[in-house]
């Protein structure tokens, strides 16, 4: 596991490795931007999100270390999923383009409905057609890579949720609780902007009660990737 920024990290994923047996090694760009040089030995690769974007490399150059990760994992058939900024390196590693979103903000609980191909995606089996997620983002995959299958889409913003090969991203936050949450909220500075803090404010508030409704589809979600990455080590 990638994660290119420290308020970002694991959150359920941890415990929902551990339920399916899966071993986490978590490599946080906070610590050390050192990370595997390959893929050899590893069943699988997640990507977290950050408060970074795809186009800022410039300022954080190991986020090309990060596409090239998952660009192996897409050449050698390795699962990998893309969380947020993750999804966003994905798109932009195999050729799709990422943009600053012109609808702004989504934060807070997201809608996501699922393709008809979708349905059809080991990624997605057994989660309701219509779920919600966390989420929290400005940028945005404007474009898939050539050959992406779109498997979610959103009223706010259009991809949600792609694959291509054995890789798949997520616009949203799947990982994150109501509790990381509220804390990526109190890291923002709202002061100058009482409308906005009044928004995120009361985003926490939704997000605390309809988490009953947000976990389990996200818990499946995730699990549904880490079966695949299970089936790889076997």
């Amino acid at each position: 596991m990638l994660q290119p920024d420290e308020n970002c990290g694991p959150d359920r994923i941890a415990q929902w490795a551990s339920n399916h047996g899966v071993e986490l090694s978590v490599y946080s760009m906070s610590v050390s931007t050192d990370m595997p040089p390959s893929l050899d030995g590893y069943a699988g690769l997640i990507v977290l999100g950050g408060d970074m974007g795809d186009r800022d490399t410039a300022a954080y150059p190991w986020l090309e270390d990060m596409r090239e990760r998952l660009r192996e994992a897409h050449r050698e058939g390795i699962p990998a999923l893309g969380v947020c900024l993750g999804a966003q390196l994905l798109a932009s590693a195999l050729g799709g383009e990422v943009q600053l979103g012109e609808p702004g903000l989504e934060a807070g609980v997201a809608g996501i409905r699922i393709t008809d191909e979708g349905a059809r995606d080991p990624l997605l089996q057994g989660v309701p057609e219509v779920f919600y997620s966390g989420s929290m983002h400005n940028d945005a995959v404007v474009r898939l890579p050539e050959g992406a299958v779109l498997l979610a889409t959103g009223d706010v913003y259009p991809h949600q949720a792609f694959r291509s090969g054995t890789t798949w991203g997520v616009q949203f936050h799947p990982e994150v609780s109501p509790a990381s949450y509220e804390t990526w909220v109190g890291l923002e500075d709202h002061t100058a902007n009482p409308e906005l803090k009044a928004r995120f404010d009361a985003s926490v508030e939704d997000f605390w009660a309809r988490d009953a409704i947000v976990a389990p589809a996200c818990e499946r979600l995730v699990g549904n990737f880490l079966s695949t990455v299970t089936q790889e080590r076997r």
